[in-house]
């Protein structure tokens, strides 16, 4: 047995599951009309793959499922399961029994297909039963339908029931695939032609572009190459000649300083030797005239004396002795007086140089305290003048111990989104330096930037370039920090608060939330004792500072205390400014001093000029006073020869003309000292007044060549420096490379060399024109396409070719099956016909033998004492018979496994249905028979019977009956 058995649940009318076991060669089933047993038919076929709802008699394939009764509901799955024995293997798989099931879901729409309960495709199914006469083109299974349509219809519809017989419908259906193949092989054949058409026309373009490229981008890697060396040699340059400028800068502005230095002083010296030469030349003036006076007075007087000498001369001469003694004691008196008069004078010079002498050392001393003085305030004002150049240089560049923040602030203008530093951008009030500097802490040199990608981005920048670490602080995950409310008022209420950090700082509204998230919820108190009563009664919730920038901490910890150098970013302006007005007060004592030097130093010229004039008029004095002396005794001497023995000399000191002369002369030599002192001042003040006019002049012409050479040097200082920031920017911006990075990359090279290479370099890639840099990768992967494309071409032809050979193969084996088996069949064919006709004759017919693999089939039937000239003019009942014929005839050229007969009698006589039935009998040994019928004379030749009834309205049930059975059971029901 072929098909062992049909499981059907849910199928149709079979709502309960229902199993129908084959175990003869011929099985009827019968019922009386309506009862479902075509049902059957239907449920083998549909497992088979059936897909036309009309065949299986409804109008969409829901219909199969069982939609319930007045007493039954509907199912929701339909199943139907065929078992079939493989052991002659008509299937062609390894397998002994095979089945096949398939099931339908009605509320998915969902069909599923089984092999051996394997999931499958419907296509596995048609390929199971492929040439096995069970294909829906053959008449293994067919009904009154089936019948008329196989004889009526078109001679090239017929074929394919020969097709199904000769076993060549697997290799029409392998063509249909190979053409289908074909087919998609040469669309894609001219998609790829066409394909390859636009890519020819790209290749070549593209190859140029990428060589172009390839050229460019090695001129460029060289260019680069060199080109960052010579940067690096030019930067090294630059740096040394802005260094070497600034140094003869400050060289020229030093001595500048200087010149402008000695220039002011000199002219304030000067103003003053000016003011003193002309107070001198008052007081010389003045003096002179008292000079001439005296003189005038020294003239008189010394006419007076002489007359009285002259008479004297000639007393001695004439007069007697009493007379001469009496002049010569009045001229003793008179060389007494003077001698006395010139011995005091030289005494009292004496003391007044003594006197100057203790005076300049005086003045020496303090000449010394305030000289030791100046010193010490030059040298303090020096070294504030010192700090202040290194806070100026701090202030400038604050981050050079932070490499990574110098060098991204440094290429700043190179970045998108850098916006600043912690430390520049919120900016303390004053005194609160120290505090907010200790609030900000570890953020001091956080980089601010807009968002995240701005960070990213300046990172990578960092990593190829190896520039050190740096922290980066987005705007954009900023969050505002507030004292909590309850907080607050503790902090209102307690000693030394002073408020929260985030009000002590002023800033740019962009950082306004930059603040509050750093200070906002950052404490500042007066004094560390303060700080630790508030940390205790807000149970140490916040951060405090103090004043001094001493903190408390989160946790409680306390840091503090100070270090020589405790400066920040924030506290470098504030102690710079404290470092300028010290050095403008320290400036101020120092001029002080040195105009107190200057002034003593005045004075001792003077003091000294008078010691001079003193020890001169000394020294003149003493051999005036030794003459005196000498005369007083020649004088005495006479006098006592004729002056009686025994008188004393009596020397009376009355105002006589030689006290007068004595004293005109004593004022005249004290003008004179004067007037020398005076003179000799006002020569020096002179000759100092011309040196320092010509020394002034002189410093005025250098100052000016020093202003010349100044400008000279700042102007190239000005060209070095925007050298310096081109070739800076130029790393930067075109090799994203700092300085420091760019100089692990340089190579020995003549540097002269190198600026004619990049010369060079740069005049070929401007003359290259525009360049396409994706043309190489466009190139390659076009170029790759293309070849790929091509490669393809070549597999599809050569596909092409095999699918054309198959085709061309399977043409030959088609057509000799076919040939072979429509002769088969032919030949059997009349001799089938004369045996159910009882005579006539019948034959097959190509349309057209000349396209075997296309031509229709004909049939030539003469009935027995009928001439007919179309099939269609025979009856229902030989309609059916010419079917059986055929389907006998190909029964008796080829074994089929299974045929079902659904009524296909029912148009036949008696007679004909009896020689039908007899005829099944003949090929029972090679087929099995499933023959659904309501005809006695069939039911007589079936081995087996099965009934279908319906005990339920709508609900089919099978039973196995025998002959006499069904023959009561069918007229029970009303059948025929």
């Amino acid at each position: 047995m072929f098909l062992k058995r049909i499981e059907l649940q849910g199928f149709k009318s079979f709502a309960d599951k229902t199993i129908i076991n084959f175990d003869s060669e011929v099985v009827g089933i019968v019922g009386p009309n309506g009862c479902g047993k075509s049902n059957i038919t239907d449920a083998l076929r549909w497992a088979l793959g059936e897909q036309s709802v009309k065949s299986l008699r409804g109008e969409k394939m829901s219909d199969v499922i069982f939609n319930g009764t007045d007493t039954r509901k509907p199912v929701n799955v339909a199943e139907v399961t065929l078992v079939l024995d493989n052991s002659k293997h008509y299937l062609h798989v390894d397998y002994e029994e095979v089945e096949i099931t398939r099931r339908l879901h009605r509320n998915t729409g969902e069909g599923e297909y089984f092999i051996n309960k394997t999931p499958c495709r419907l296509k596995d199914v048609k390929d199971l039963i492929m040439d096995t006469g069970l294909g829906k083109d053959s008449l293994s299974i067919i009904s009154q339908g089936t019948v008329s349509n196989f004889v009526e219809s078109k001679p090239e519809e017929r074929r394919g029931l020969f097709e199904e017989a000769a076993g060549v419908s697997k290799y029409k259906k392998r063509k249909n695939e190979s053409l289908g193949k074909l087919n998609r092989t040469q669309e894609n054949l001219d998609r790829l032609e066409d394909i390859l058409l636009e890519l020819e026309r790209q290749v070549n373009p593209l190859k140029r572009q990428a060589k172009k490229a390839a050229l460019y981008l090695e001129k460029k890697k060289e260019l680069e190459t060199i080109e960052i060396s010579v940067l690096v040699d030019e930067i090294e340059t630059l740096t040394q000649k802005i260094d070497e400028l600034k140094k003869e800068a400050f060289e020229l502005e030093s001595k500048k300083a200087i010149h402008e230095t000695t220039i002011g002083v000199g002219e304030a010296k000067n103003l003053d030797l000016k003011k003193e030469m002309s107070q001198l030349d008052q007081e010389i003036n003045k003096l002179q005239e008292s000079f001439v006076s005296v003189m005038n007075d020294i003239q008189r007087l010394e006419a007076s004396k002489t007359e009285i000498d002259e008479k004297r001369k000639y007393a001695l001469q004439t007069a007697t002795n009493e007379d001469k003694l009496k002049e010569i004691k009045a001229m003793l008196e008179e060389v007494t007086y003077e001698y006395e008069d010139r011995q005091k004078r030289v005494s009292d010079l004496k003391v007044s140089l003594a006197s100057k002498q203790e005076k300049d050392r005086l003045l020496l001393e303090e000449l010394n305290k305030q000289r030791d003085s100046f010193r010490e305030e030059s040298a303090y004002l020096n070294r504030l003048k010192n700090r202040s150049s290194v806070l100026e240089n701090l202030v400038s560049s604050p981050f050079n111990h932070q490499q990574g923040v110098q060098t991204i602030m440094n290429a700043k203008d190179s970045f998108m989104g850098i916006l600043g530093v912690v430390s520049l951008v919120l900016k303390p009030h004053d005194s609160y330096e120290q505090a907010i500097s200790s609030a900000i802490a570890g953020a001091m040199y956080h980089i601010v930037c807009e968002d995240e990608m701005s960070a990213r981005h300046a990172i990578t920048y960092l990593k190829k370039n190896q520039s050190g670490r740096a922290t980066f602080l987005p705007l954009s995950v900023c969050r505002e920090r507030v004292l909590n409310k309850e907080h607050q008022i503790i902090c209102e209420n307690m000693n030394g608060y002073l408020g929260v950090a985030s009000e002590f700082v002023d800033c740019d509204p962009i950082y306004q939330i930059l603040n509050s998230y750093l200070l906002g919820n950052v404490l500042v108190c007066d004094t560390l004792a303060n700080a630790n009563e508030l940390a205790k009664a807000l149970r140490y919730k916040y951060k405090i500072v103090t004043m001094d920038g001493e903190t408390v901490n989160r946790d409680g910890s306390m840091s503090g205390g100070r270090s020589k150098s405790q400066s920040s970013p924030m506290t470098l302006k504030k102690e710079l400014k404290d470092v300028r007005d010290q050095i403008e007060k320290r400036q101020f004592t120092v001029n002080e001093l040195d105009t107190k030097v200057a002034s003593l130093n005045s004075k001792r010229e003077t003091i000294s000029s008078e010691i001079v004039q003193l020890q001169i008029d000394l020294a003149t004095l003493t051999p005036i006073v030794d003459a005196k002396k000498s005369k007083m005794d020649s004088l005495r001497v006479q006098y006592e020869e004729l002056a009686p023995k025994g008188e004393v000399i009596e020397i009376s000191h009355e105002d006589t003309l030689i006290s007068q002369l004595s004293d005109a002369y004593k004022k005249r030599d004290e003008i004179t000292s004067q007037i020398k002192i005076k003179r000799e001042r006002r020569m020096k003040a002179g000759t100092e007044s011309e040196r320092i006019d010509m020394q002034i002049r002189q410093i005025r012409r250098e100052t000016n060549v020093l202003n010349t050479q100044q400008k000279d040097v700042e102007v190239e200082m000005a060209k070095a420096e925007a050298n310096l920031e081109n070739a800076l920017n130029r790393l930067s911006t075109h090799y994203e490379m700092t300085y420091e990075f760019a100089r692990t990359q340089r190579i020995d090279q003549d540097t002269a060399e190198a600026k004619k290479r990049v010369l060079e370099l740069r005049n070929e890639i401007a003359a290259l024109g525009n360049i396409n840099l994706e043309a190489p990768s466009q190139y390659e992967e076009v170029s790759s396409r293309y070849e790929f494309l091509t490669h393809q071409k070549e597999d599809l032809v050569n596909a092409k070719n095999k699918i054309l050979e198959a085709i061309d193969e399977m043409d030959e084996i088609m057509i000799k099956q076919f040939k072979e088996s429509f002769d088969a069949i032919n030949a059997q064919l009349n001799d089938e016909f004369r045996k159910l006709f009882g005579g006539g004759r019948a034959s097959l017919k190509l349309v057209d033998p000349d396209d075997i693999l296309n031509t229709g089939i004909d049939i030539d039937v003469q009935p027995p004492g009928k001439n007919i000239q179309n099939l269609t003019l025979l009856s229902g009942g030989e309609k059916s018979l010419v079917a059986i014929c055929v389907l006998f005839s190909i029964l008796r050229s080829s074994v089929m496994p299974l045929c079902v007969f659904d009524e296909v009698e029912a148009a036949l006589d008696t007679a004909n249905v009896e020689r039908f039935a007899k005829y099944i009998s003949h090929f029972k040994d090679g087929s099995q028979f499933i023959v659904v019928t309501h005809r006695p004379g069939t039911m007589e030749q079936c081995d087996a019977l099965y009934g279908v009834t319906m005990k339920q309205k709508g609900v089919s049930s099978l039973l196995r009956v025998q002959l006499n059975e069904a023959l009561d059971y069918i007229d029970e029901k009303g059948g025929q």
